[in-house]
């Protein structure tokens, strides 16, 4: 039967081509051939799709009503067998990957070791900043955030929820005091990563917090509030250690603090990708990504 894909297929061809030579040329087939297909599937139709002449071939009536239905229908079948042929495809390639400094070092950065060893044609370039990247400017393949996105144009996977704390060195605490209640946190000078990051939303309440130093860097705000700097406010991974061997003090613990989110963000499109398909599937089998251990 010729009004099948196949016949369909080489139907659009010669119409987008503009010959049967042309065609026969594209698909690597006979003109003779091409010329006998096409005299088959009008046979089908009842009708004539192409009206030949020794220079060029033009559309019926019928033959344009015809190419414009299954021309989408053609294109349609064309990218669903390249997309099952590239997911069969071993992973392979090069991907950029910007993330987080803290989460990325402490959750993505373990699970980019075992993927990498689990597929061996693919070649990762890690990014560990903390600044905000723009993927298709700056080259990236996929991004890992944490805090609000805002990119409405980018696709976003959930990753993880991460919890917030916020803590002080035992030296700070007995020098100015433990806070009791959210307004006491503004009688404190603060450590922060950016400067617009001073209100902080304390068991239902929004607290402005004065602050002394501005680190650009998570872990370097955490570093600054143990040696006595100020206050800060950040992931729980990322102090956990310190609060259990009293390095770090939590403050006002019984209070509710937001819960910010780990997302992983690549551009439309950029899933055609079968290494990037294949590391999502990764990143995305066993949520929440648990953090390995706090840099």
């Amino acid at each position: 039967m010729l009004d099948d894909l196949s016949g369909l297929s080489m139907f659009v061809r010669i119409v987008e081509e503009g010959s049967l030579s042309a065609a026969g040329r594209a698909l690597g087939l006979p003109k003779a051939t091409i010329s006998r297909n096409l005299a088959l599937l009008e046979k089908r139709l009842g009708a004539p799709l192409l009206i030949r002449s020794t220079r060029a071939l033009s559309l019926t009536d019928a033959g344009r009503r015809f190419f414009d239905r299954v021309k989408p229908i053609v294109r349609d079948a064309q990218q669903a067998t390249a997309e099952v042929k590239s997911h069969n495809a071993a992973p392979a390639g090069l991907l950029r990957i910007a993330a987080s400094v803290a989460y990325g070092q402490a959750a993505i950065a373990p699970r980019l070791l075992a993927f990498m060893k689990r597929y061996p044609a693919v070649r990762i370039d890690l990014h560990l900043h903390d600044r905000r990247v723009n993927l298709v400017s700056d080259g990236y393949d996929l991004a890992i955030r944490m805090g609000a996105i805002g990119d409405s144009d980018l696709v976003s996977h959930k990753l993880a929820d991460i919890h917030m704390v916020i803590v002080a060195s035992p030296g700070w605490l007995e020098q100015h005091g433990a806070p009791r209640r959210p307004g006491d946190l503004a009688r404190h000078v603060a450590v922060v990563t950016r400067p617009d990051i001073v209100r902080w939303q304390v068991g239902g309440e929004t607290v402005r917090v004065p602050w002394r130093m501005s680190t650009g860097n998570m872990i370097v705000t955490r570093d600054a509030a143990r040696a006595g700097l100020g206050i800060a406010l950040v992931p729980e991974f990322l102090a956990s250690r310190d609060l259990e061997g009293g390095s770090l003090v939590r403050l006002l613990p019984h209070l509710e603090l937001p819960v910010i989110q780990a997302t992983a963000l690549y551009t439309r499109g950029a899933n055609r990708s079968v290494a990037l398909r294949a590391l999502l599937d990764d990143l995305l089998a066993s949520r929440p990504i648990e953090v390995d251990a706090a840099p």
